[in-house]
């Protein structure tokens, strides 16, 4: 605790040495003089509790200083006591005490009078200052309180009735302070039946003394409801409440909710879109697709064969579109993913350079590829993406270009302990940009300008799902383009090494010409005429016996009559799809053939939904003849014990 601070005042001094003397103590702080005049300064710039003063002194008395003190509010609370070897008379004793001293001290001094009496000023002193803090801290509160942008109450807590509440209830609420008095504070509820104070209010649930923070809706101005937040805390039987005001926040949080509703609900539309227009497009494609292969599988004369190239490549682009812009809608939804194996670069650049050999013959435009001596063999990089990527680059260049040629570079720029940097551009001596088409040319849909579209066709979309998977695979796709001269399009991959040479791709086998399963009977559901057709052809010429139904609901009536070494089933069928049949042949007829699902949409969740069904395995349309067959054989050899059914 602070030392309490003593003045001593005397015009003797052997008086104060004597004071100090029986006041030598370690609680105590002692200031002395034998001046008024410099007691009065002490008094100003210190803390005094007490003041020891001489009666008689010259030029300004006790009395006279005493007044003086009594007189200034910052000293009036002093306390003083006078010393004094002057009559204790009582006409004496009361001029004293009406200057405003509490009590004499006669000389000679007893030391231990003197001593019991200064205890019992500084306890005084010490109540009075502690007693003036606590005051000085209520007026404070009280200031706070009344000027608190928030509603601050007190709460009888067994009835909720308000005891007292502050002037911003009317700021807030719209209600007079005064109104409120004796009022439950649950009557301004929106709705007391749900409200969390009134669960608090029931369950008693202040008493352990910590604070508690609740939300409830008040009546405002107008009957209109306000969300305020509560912080209740319980002290000396009543309740203290806060209360703020948060209906910005509440319908900040509110409007968030609706977003994020709406915007999963855009999402779903969006994910029932894709799958519908996938499944809508897929399946006639496949019908196409699969008519191609039939076709090509006849004996033609080259006109024919022409014709029937050319619908592959007809069909081969409307499938890239399509592909194109799922894989944007994937990439956007964070479902997309980069899988790097082991791949050789010049094997893949020869591999896109050959294919798009046709397109340049076709405009007689140069088609070259160039590699720098040190690009590595091998390196570890999504191959399929790559491959994607530089596709769409050459495929862009040739469309662009009437004359001249177009390059695809891969240069080694340098090497690092994490691999290689290696830089892949497409130059072309094409149509070239300026710098206004420049500032769009990677925005989704779009094209250079309304005219490109027009004159060279497409969708825009090549470019951009190129940028987002160089975006995906850590670069950026970069153009430079001068208009009439042409454009050349590059980025920078760090590529690790691979531990071991890619695999080269084999080349595709005529459906006609793949392994036959002998013996073994197949059920098909397939609701499109065409993709039924192309079933019923591929696996007549895979040695197959083929029962081919409509739609779920024939798949489950055949199942009931007889056993089948595989069933094949399109997801999308009238009646009952395959994902209904599948589960019912599961869990009704216990039937476990294996269960090949063909289904025309590339979306995960269809993927997954076929597989919680009961289904083997997947096979997105349109597809290849030679990957069903694989599926085929990987399902029968898995599946090796014919299936028994119920009967």
């Amino acid at each position: 605790m602070e030392n309490t601070k003593i003045l001593l005042l005397d015009d003797r001094e052997e008086n104060l040495i004597s004071l100090k003397a029986i006041l030598n103590r370690d609680d105590i702080e002692i200031y002395a003089t034998t001046s008024p005049n410099e007691a009065l300064r002490i008094v100003w710039e210190s803390d005094i509790a007490v003041a020891l003063v001489d009666v008689q002194m010259p030029g300004m008395d006790g009395f006279e200083f005493a007044e003086t003190l009594f007189s200034n509010p910052k000293t009036r609370e002093i306390l003083i006591v006078f010393v004094t070897a002057i009559s204790k008379e009582t006409t004496y004793a009361v001029r004293g005490l009406k200057t405003g001293a509490i009590d004499y001290l006669y000389k000679p001094l007893d030391p231990y009078i003197t001593n019991a009496k200064v205890d019992s000023l500084i306890k005084l002193a010490r109540s009075q200052r502690e007693i003036r803090d606590k005051n000085k801290l209520l007026e404070n509160y009280a200031t706070i309180v009344l000027n608190s942008p928030d509603i601050i109450a007190t709460v009888e807590p067994d009835t909720g009735s308000i005891l007292s509440i502050n002037p911003s209830v009317e700021t807030i609420l719209g209600i007079t302070p005064a109104s409120l008095v004796k009022t439950s504070v649950l009557d301004l509820l929106v709705d007391p039946a749900k409200s969390s104070l009134r669960e608090v209010l029931v369950k008693r649930s202040f008493i352990g003394g910590e604070t508690i923070v609740v939300e409830d809706q008040f009546y405002g101005r107008l009957r209109q409801p306000v969300w305020l937040e509560l912080r209740i805390m319980y002290k000396n039987r009543l309740l203290f409440v806060n209360l703020h005001d948060v209906e910005k926040r509440k319908a900040h949080e509110l409007a968030l909710i609706d977003a994020q509703t709406q915007a999963e609900k855009a999402r779903k539309t969006k994910e029932s879109f894709l799958a519908n227009m996938s499944h809508e497009i897929r399946t006639p494609l496949n019908g196409i697709i699969g008519l191609g292969n039939l076709l090509s599988a006849t004996e033609l004369n080259d006109a024919q064969t022409e014709l029937v190239s050319m619908l592959r490549q007809s069909s081969g682009s409307l499938l890239n579109i399509l592909n194109d812009i799922l894989d944007i809608s994937k990439i956007d939804d964070g479902k997309f993913s980069i899988i790097p194996t082991s791949t050789d670069l010049r094997v893949l650049g020869k591999g896109i350079v050959d294919l798009m050999q046709f397109k340049a013959d076709e405009k007689q435009l140069g088609l070259r590829l160039e590699i720098g001596d040190n690009v590595p063999e091998c390196v570890t990089v999504d191959g399929l993406r790559l491959n994607q990527i530089l596709l769409n680059l050459v495929g862009n260049a040739l469309k662009f270009t009437e004359n001249g040629s177009v390059v695809l570079k891969m240069e080694h720029i340098s090497k690092a302990a994490t691999g290689h940097s290696i830089r892949f551009t497409v130059q072309d001596s094409g149509i070239g940009m300026t710098a206004e088409q420049l500032a769009n040319i990677f925005s989704e849909y779009g094209q250079a300008s309304e005219n490109t579209s027009h004159q060279y066709g497409g969708t825009g979309l090549g470019l951009t799902i190129s940028q987002k998977l160089v975006r995906l695979m850590g670069s950026e796709l970069e153009v430079n383009s001068r208009f009439r001269e042409g454009s050349q399009f590059f980025f920078t991959l760090l590529v690790p090494d691979a531990n071991e040479k890619g695999s080269d791709a084999k080349p595709a086998v005529p459906f006609q010409n793949l392994p036959p399963f002998e013996g073994k009977k197949v059920l098909v559901a397939e609701d499109n005429p065409v993709n039924a057709l192309l079933l019923r052809k591929y696996l007549k010429a895979w040695q197959l016996n083929a029962v081919v139904v409509g739609n779920g609901k024939g798949a489950v009536d055949q199942l009931r009559e007889e056993m089948f070494d595989l069933i094949i089933m399109d997801t999308r069928m009238p009646e009952m799809d395959g994902f209904q049949a599948a589960r019912f042949a599961r869990e009704e007829l216990h039937v476990r053939t294996p269960i090949l699902s063909l289904s025309a949409t590339v979306l995960p969740e269809e993927v997954a939904q076929a597989l919680e069904s009961g289904m083997n395995d997947t096979l997105s349309k349109p597809f290849e003849p030679e990957k069903l067959h694989q599926k085929i054989g990987l399902l029968l050899s898995t599946f090796a014990t014919p299936a028994v059914s119920q009967f």
